[in-house]
């Protein structure tokens, strides 16, 4: 693949990982799911006059993808979303670090072949990258399941 054509596969696989996310959030019907990256904010500010330089642009520059809301407890997660084709503790914190630097708390979401992972940035930091499963009791294995195999079906096709 040429460099050009590898970039905007893994754009797209970076994408296919946030729309499954928002997904499973949203099916759940727990989860208000806000699109929060920089992808929806900076452009808005370029456009209002703000510099490329400017400090508050380029704290937004590392904003994470999702603020989720969860409706039981009213709690705000910031959450980043990645993929990769299978786990790497190593770009793992690379990530974590990345997003404790000026979200903090927030939290990573890792979509890879072998399934999902979850965890708060400041957790994965302190285990210098590992993460675990991503279980939550309103997203279910069966739900998990459905949506691993887009994700699959995704990487096969390529």
């Amino acid at each position: 693949m040429s460099t050009s054509t590898e970039f905007t596969h893994n754009l797209i696989k970076g994408k296919i990982a946030e729309t499954i996310f928002a997904q499973m959030f949203r099916e759940s019907r727990q989860f208000t799911v806000l699109e929060f990256g920089y992808e929806k904010i900076i452009p808005e500010l370029i456009q209002q006059g703000y510099s490329q330089d400017n400090p508050t642009v380029n704290i937004l520059r590392t904003a994470p993808d999702f603020a989720v809301i969860d409706h039981a407890t009213s709690e705000v997660r910031l959450i980043e979303v990645k993929y990769q084709k299978q786990l790497s503790p190593e770009y793992v914190l690379i990530d974590a670090k990345r997003m404790a630097k000026s979200w903090n708390p927030s939290w990573l979401f890792i979509a890879t072949l072998d399934g999902f992972y979850f965890d708060e940035v400041r957790n994965i930091i302190a285990i210098t990258g590992v993460m675990p499963v991503f279980t939550h009791p309103q997203i279910g294995s069966d739900t998990q399941a459905k949506y691993l195999r887009i994700l699959k079906d995704f990487e096969q096709g390529q």
